[in-house]
């Protein structure tokens, strides 16, 4: 039995500027995205079992889980499949505050060449639960984005990009699956984008 936990990445200089980004190496944690990485760190530390720590290569995730590894005493290991969704010409794109660009690009109201596919995203994060199941045990924090932690949600419920759009995942959030055996699909969901670990949740990990 494997449990992860994914985290979304604490608030970075993107997220205050509303730009998209896929960018390795731009966008750092501001002072507010490091404490909020602080506090999801000592929620975490209620977990007992946690074995390894995962987390994307884009440099707002990878500043969360060191923060988070610091607390817990573990050394993030980078995994290209919890990187940031492919953005194509989207990349350093800044959005507005009252439509939702991927409505607009379901819409086909802006262009989105290069965009990874909403199929392939959900394909990449599978492949990684997979893996983790196979090879793991205990507990695993695995820091992302958004979208991908996203799409492995909605890979559980069976819903598409836009049908998941619903999701809240704030940044720092903590997002939890149950794994009993090697298919990805019977996980179950545990909690969605919750700030704090309450005995209840506890209680079912």
């Amino acid at each position: 039995m494997v449990v992860i936990v994914f985290i979304r990445h604490a608030q970075s200089v993107s997220n205050v500027q509303r730009i998209l980004s896929d960018d390795i190496n731009r966008y750092p944690l501001t002072d507010e995205g490091r404490q909020q990485a602080k506090e999801t760190a000592k929620e975490l530390r209620k977990i007992p079992t946690v074995t390894r720590l995962y987390s994307s290569p884009i440099l707002r995730a990878y500043q969360t889980a060191s923060i988070i590894g610091e607390e817990l005493g573990l050394v993030p290991i980078i995994d290209d499949r919890l990187r940031e969704r492919e953005l194509g010409e989207l990349n350093n794109f800044r959005i507005d505050e009252i439509n939702n660009w991927r409505v607009k690009v379901y819409k086909r109201e802006i262009s989105a060449k290069g965009l990874e596919p909403w199929e392939i995203l959900m394909k990449r994060i599978v492949s990684f639960v997979e893996d983790i199941i196979k090879k793991e045990e205990g507990t695993i924090i695995a820091v992302s984005h958004y979208d991908p932690i996203r799409a492995f949600l909605s890979y559980l419920i069976d819903l598409d990009d836009i049908g998941s759009w619903g999701i809240s995942l704030p940044n720092a959030s903590i997002s939890i699956v149950k794994c009993n055996d090697e298919n990805a699909k019977n996980c179950k969901i545990i909690c969605i984008g919750t700030p704090i670990l309450t005995t209840e949740i506890l209680s079912r990990l």
